[in-house]
Formats: structure tokens, C-alpha cells, sequence
């Protein structure tokens, strides 16, 4: 079994861990070859590409032009701990104990914009690029066209016959993954907040919940889909007549 997620805009690269080595990411060549593009784009570019303020978009100008591909420790942090946004509050990486940060080393994978796809111990320094932006480069009209290809097989490359993927990223991250040409499974979800007794999707839960998921995953030692449907965290419990074969449906 294997589970995706998407980054975060929020990211912080001050920690440290000793539960494994840190790595280069897979596709490191790839990456650098994106940033030597956006480094010589300007602020202003910046701001209108990603729909930032000007503030935001010189702060990311400097990032860019700090970029390297091989980051010392101290410009660089492993991927499970730099995002910081509300999946990875969720998942709350820096509580969880030796042996279930090495089951999401094994089973847990990253989505990004600039690095590809990311194994928790990968190496990454500040960065902002959303996967869904109309970046424009070496003849690509967006990032879909570079990368989904180089995803969907290194995922099928990563993954044994008849493992499945859960699928806990947004639409505009899973997008990059060709269904067609992955060779497993994919298992969507939905999360619902029962409100004067309808269920109600709430943005911000739902990336809590994706991340909730990713740490029930991990803590549980998960393997098959029986396993995930226990999902139990902070009051949500399986709906069976709502899920389906590829979706698990969970409300609270």
C-alpha cells in the first residue's frame, strides 16, 4: 500500500531527526532544471503566476535564487518535517515514534510541484510552486505535461503487484498521476462534517483528516483497506453505504 498527499504552501526547514538519512530526491535534475527557469523570473511574474501578494512574491524571488540542488543540512530539511500546512498538522510527523516514521518512509509519498514526488526523507529547501500553475518551460505549456509521466511510472516502478494507492492529495495534485497507466488501484476519499444532520464538506477539515489518515496509517501499521476503513481519529467513523469500492467515505 502506498499513500500520496500534496505539499503545502507553509513550509519550515528547522528541524532535524535521527530516525533516518537524509536523501536526495529522485528526480533532483528535473527539479533544477525547473528552478534555472523560475530564478530568472521576476517578482512581479512571480506574483501574477501564483496569485501573491507582492510581498510574497519577493520573498519567493529570494528563495529562488538560494536554490540548489544539493542543500547542506542547514539550508534543507527532510520532506515529512519541512510542510507545515493543515495536512501535516494532522499528520503531527515530529510526535510520531521511530517505527511509524520508517512504515511512512516505506508507504508514504509527496506530490510537488518542483520536486516531483518526494519519499519522506528527501531533502528540500523553501520552495513555492503549485503543481496546478501555468509555469511555462522547455517547450511545456504547464508542470502536468513535465512531470506526469515521470510520477505515474516511478510510482508503478515503487509499488508491488496488487498494491493499492490511497489517494490523499487534492484534485490539483492527483491530477498529475495518469490512472490510465498506473497499474493499481486508486482509493479516493471523502470526509463530512454532519451538520443540522446533512453532511457537509469543509475544506480545512479535509486536509486536517487527509493528514489524520496518513498518521492512523502509520501509528496502526496499516497494509490493507480493512485496515484504513478503522480510520477512527478526532470523531470520524466509515460510512458504509456511501463508500464504494475505490472511495472511502468518512463522517463525523
Amino acid at each position: 500500500m502506498k499513500i500520496i498527499t500534496s505539499p503545502a504552501k507553509l513550509m519550515n526547514i528547522d528541524y532535524t531527526t535521527d530516525f533516518f538519512r537524509s536523501t536526495t530526491p529522485k528526480f533532483i535534475d528535473d527539479s533544477a532544471l525547473i528552478q534555472s527557469h523560475l530564478k530568472e523570473k521576476s517578482p512581479k511574474y512571480l506574483s501574477e503566476l501564483m496569485e501573491i501578494s507582492p510581498k510574497l512574491a519577493d520573498e519567493n524571488w529570494e528563495r529562488n535564487q538560494k536554490w540548489k540542488a544539493k542543500p547542506s543540512a542547514k539550508e534543507s530539511c527532510p520532506a515529512l518535517f519541512a510542510f507545515t500546512g493543515e495536512v501535516y498538522r494532522g499528520l503531527d510527523a515530529k510526535s510520531l515514534d521511530k517505527k511509524a516514521v520508517e512504515y511512512l518512509q516505506k508507504n508514504y509519498r509527496m506530490l510537488s510541484g518542483l520536486y516531483g514526488l518526494l519519499k519522506p526523507s528527501d531533502k528540500v529547501m523553501l520552495y513555492r510552486l503549485e503543481m496546478g500553475r501555468n509555469f511555462e518551460f522547455e517547450g511545456h505549456k504547464n508542470l502536468y505535461e513535465f512531470w506526469t509521466e515521470k510520477v505515474t511510472d516511478q510510482l508503478n516502478s515503487e509499488m508491488k503487484k496488487n498494491e493499492i494507492l490511497l489517494n490523499l492529495a487534492s484534485n490539483e495534485y492527483v491530477k498529475v498521476i495518469d490512472r490510465k497507466k498506473l497499474n493499481h488501484t486508486v482509493i479516493d476519499f471523502d470526509f463530512y462534517e454532519l451538520k443540522d444532520g446533512k453532511p457537509k464538506t469543509i475544506v480545512v477539515y479535509t486536509k486536517h483528516a487527509r493528514g489524520l489518515v496518513t498518521r492512523f496509517c502509520a501509528e496502526t501499521n496499516a497494509k490493507t483497506l480493512n485496515d484504513v476503513k478503522a480510520f477512527n481519529y478526532e470523531g470520524y467513523r466509515i460510512d458504509e453505504e456511501k463508500s464504494t469500492e475505490k472511495k472511502l467515505v468518512f463522517v463525523r
